[in-house]
């Protein structure tokens, strides 16, 4: 048996569809840059947001009501202090424990009249063998006055009632009243006295108004003298 031997030199290459050249390429797909991403879009919470608004203008309407509150507040103090005197009661020192601060004292008694005065308690119309300090009342345009009581050891006039148990002292032992002396009784006149109370006390007059004869109006501060 022959064999037969073929060619296929004279075929076109298209003959053979293994051999097909494709002639459109394979297009790419979508395709995006590295490392760039779309951004999302932002979803906003409006119903927060007004809520958040909502919690600041409710705190400043907040505020503002305090601060008219406050201010209401400090216009009436002011002018309640514009009727009424107030003293800072003066502080003790060493050597001096505080009684009593500023216990008003009040004055009644006709023209050329006296009435006693005992600052241990205090107390208005004593007697007079306790007494520490006696007020004269005068008739006229002549002012009343105090003087030193049995019940007193020791007194001095003060330029100012803006003075502490250890001043008193002081003035009481440099520049005190002699014997029969008196201190005319007149709005912000000042006296110290020592009492003859065991222990003593030194107390501090002040005196805060005057009205018509025989009447007038005082207040007093006692530090009992410990040492």
């Amino acid at each position: 048996m022959s064999l037969f031997k073929t060619t296929n030199r004279n075929l076109p290459a298209q003959a053979y569809p293994i051999n097909r050249i494709r002639e459109d390429p394979i297009p790419d797909g979508p395709t995006e840059p590295l490392g760039k991403r779309t951004a999302k879009p932002r979803v906003r919470n409006w119903g927060l947001l007004a809520l958040v608004v909502a919690m600041f203008a409710l705190n400043v309407a907040g505020v503002a009501g305090l601060l008219a509150w406050r201010a209401l507040k400090t216009k009436a103090v002011a002018a309640g202090a514009g009727k009424a005197v107030t003293t800072v009661a003066p502080e003790a020192g060493g050597g001096y424990a505080v009684a009593y601060a500023q216990e008003p004292l009040r004055v009644q008694v006709g023209c050329s009249a006296v009435m006693f005065l005992d600052l241990d308690e205090p107390r208005a119309n004593a007697g007079e063998s306790v007494s520490d300090l006696r007020y004269d009342s005068r008739c006229g345009d002549q002012p009343p006055s105090l003087t030193l009581g049995p019940g007193a050891t020791a007194g001095a006039q003060v330029g100012t009632s803006d003075i502490d148990a250890a001043g008193c002292g002081d003035a009481v032992r440099t520049r005190p009243l002699g014997p029969g002396a008196s201190v005319q009784v007149r709005k912000g006149a000042a006296l110290c006295v020592l009492t003859a109370a065991s222990p003593p006390d030194m107390v501090l007059i002040e005196v805060t108004d005057v009205a018509q004869t025989g009447i007038a109006g005082m207040r007093a501060t006692s530090w009992k003298v410990t040492g």
